[in-house]
């Protein structure tokens, strides 16, 4: 980071010279009143800066870079200078370069070429020590983990290995009693009968979840958190200008054919909602970056009193996504298929 400040004091020479001038002058108004007559008079000034001025200019631009590199960059630049010059000590040198220090907070685009460069520079190394970092303890690796999510652009994270989970195993009613929740087999997290507890926010989530279990070959599958949290898959879509996150409901696992274990992720999706479309086009983006990595991608909704859905890892149904204006019609196309939902009951252990 040090070599990238040295490059913009080249590229910004004249813009830092002149921010240096802002730096050691203090401009300001003066206000005189008479007392007698009430009236008042300004007057401007300009004034060198004393220490306290610079110092308060200086950690301004700090907390722009961050303090660390702010401090070793003035000790870097006062080393140099107080080796290049017989003149300063090492002292007056230092004063000197948090005078420089404070004038790159002044030239807005250094501080965006930075943030780039170091991205750069921190994915090139999260990429290279990948391996090394895998083999860390979970402690360690969520280090790692917290640095890629400080990402400004969106950076692909390792889940972490989901251990353990509160999870509710029943509601209270409002005259007070409890009521146990629907309880699933081979849930990837279950209590000692091998049960998961859940209670779907709306019906069709329950017969989508019904379905996946009754297919031939369904292992076991993981309700994805709705939460922040490291065992969570998240997917991100532009949404009103922003980037913003959307967590798929499911991920099943099953034995294919040959004896592999694949992955499916199924989402129930809701299409009343003004975000639905976007939505889809991000988890369509993400079936397109990672086909490789899944059999299925299918996104699943109830339209006209039927059950449709859209896979998401077939080339025709992401074109179409593309350049859909409503989600309504993708549904309503050809190239959205029939969902058949299990019957009630089918793999559900009790309630």
């Amino acid at each position: 980071m040090h070599k990238v400040l040295d490059g913009a004091l080249a590229r910004y020479k004249e813009r830092i010279a002149a921010a240096r001038q802002d730096v050691l002058l203090v401009e300001g108004k003066s206000l005189k009143t008479d007392l007698k007559s009430g009236g008042m008079s300004f007057d401007d000034f300009l004034e060198a800066a004393d220490y306290t001025v610079v110092e308060d200019a200086y950690r301004r631009t700090a907390r722009a870079i961050t303090a660390d590199l702010a401090k070793t960059y003035s000790e870097h630049l006062a080393g140099s200078r107080a080796n290049d010059s017989a003149n300063d000590s090492y002292e007056e040198a230092l004063i000197g370069s948090h005078v420089t220090v404070a004038a790159l907070g002044l030239v807005p685009e250094i501080k965006g070429h930075l943030e780039d460069e170091a991205e750069k520079l921190a994915n090139k190394w999260l990429q290279t020590y990948r391996v090394d970092i895998e083999r860390l303890s979970d402690e360690r690796q969520e280090v790692y983990r917290q640095i890629r999510e400080m990402s400004i652009h969106p950076l692909d994270v390792d889940l972490a290995k989901p251990t353990s989970r509160m999870q509710s195993t029943a509601i209270r009613e409002a005259d007070g009693t409890e009521k146990p929740l629907p309880t699933f087999e081979r849930h990837l997290l279950c209590d000692e009968k091998g049960l998961f507890s859940e209670d779907f926010s709306s019906s069709w989530e329950d017969k989508v979840l019904l379905a996946e279990l009754k297919r031939p070959g369904t292992v076991a599958w993981y309700r994805n958190p709705s939460r922040t949290s490291q065992d969570s898959l998240g997917i991100t879509y532009e949404g009103a200008g922003e980037i913003k996150i959307i967590r798929p409901d499911f991920i099943f696992f099953a034995q294919s054919q040959e004896g592999a274990i694949v992955v499916d992720i199924v989402d129930p999706h809701g299409i009343q909602f003004a975000d639905a479309l976007p939505k889809l086009k991000g988890l369509a983006k993400y079936a397109e970056s990672n086909r490789d990595s899944y059999r299925r991608i299918e996104v699943v909704a109830e339209v006209g009193g039927k059950f449709r859905a859209l896979g998401l890892t077939e080339v025709k149904v992401r074109l179409a996504i593309d350049t859909a204006r409503t989600i309504r019609e993708l549904y309503e196309s050809d190239i959205a298929v029939d969902y058949l939902a299990a019957k009630a009951g089918q793999s559900r252990i009790g309630r």
